[in-house]
């Protein structure tokens, strides 16, 4: 009997592999997440901004589009050749995107990470005028994360990246930075970055764990 249960059950796991596969959603979803993964230039992040407005166009009901096309804006709000004004047009859309993406899936760890991380963009436009009023906010959205799913590494990395700025401010110790940093490795290591990518879920954030480990040593 547990012989046949489990041949039913990978027969029902290839079965869902080979529909994924060719379902026309998952397969554009899978190649544009792949080239925002690798994009490198404002030009590119809009490429992929552009590409999953299209992909949430055609299928509203789904929260992946959403939260990949507010991450392209986010990346556009980082990067130190835009002036405020358009960090700040960058933010914005993708705040609309975010909102949309909670909708659809609401207390779901990986959104709220991205608006914290959005809010964290924000902070890093204009430090002397938003790091006191919305530092906070930043916490606030990371720790709701981890709480919700505590081996959230993009929660746990993006955090220790704010810790590691306010003992900077404040002339204090990395220690609490440092064990956000390990968390996040430790959760990284332990996933299947292959798997998450065929699910669609977020898989980005290694990178910055690994950076963030050599000022620890």
């Amino acid at each position: 009997m547990k012989k046949s249960l489990l041949t039913i059950t990978l027969i029902f796991a290839v079965m869902v592999s080979i529909f994924a596969q060719e379902n026309p959603y998952h397969k554009v979803m899978i190649t544009e997440i792949s080239k925002l993964d690798q994009a490198d230039s404002l030009k590119k992040f809009q490429q992929s901004a552009n590409a999953f407005s299209r992909i949430s166009q055609l299928n509203p009901k789904e929260w992946q589009p959403y939260y990949y096309g507010a991450l392209a804006y986010i990346y556009q709000g980082l990067d130190g050749s835009l002036s405020l004004a358009k960090k700040d047009e960058a933010l914005a859309k993708a705040a609309e995107l975010i909102k949309k993406a909670d909708a659809i899936s609401p207390d779901n760890s990986e959104i709220i990470t991205l608006e914290g991380f959005k809010v964290m963009a924000e902070v890093s436009a204009d430090p002397a005028s938003r790091g006191q009023s919305l530092s906070g906010t930043v916490m606030s959205n990371f720790g709701k994360a981890l709480k919700i799913d505590p081996e959230n590494p993009r929660a746990a990395v993006l955090m220790a990246q704010m810790e590691f700025g306010m003992a900077k401010f404040f002339n204090s110790g990395t220690e609490k930075a440092c064990d956000l940093v390990k968390k996040s490795q430790v959760s990284f290591a332990g996933q299947n970055q292959n798997a998450l990518k065929a699910s669609l879920m977020p898989s980005w954030g290694k990178f910055l764990a690994d950076k963030l480990s050599k000022v620890c040593q």
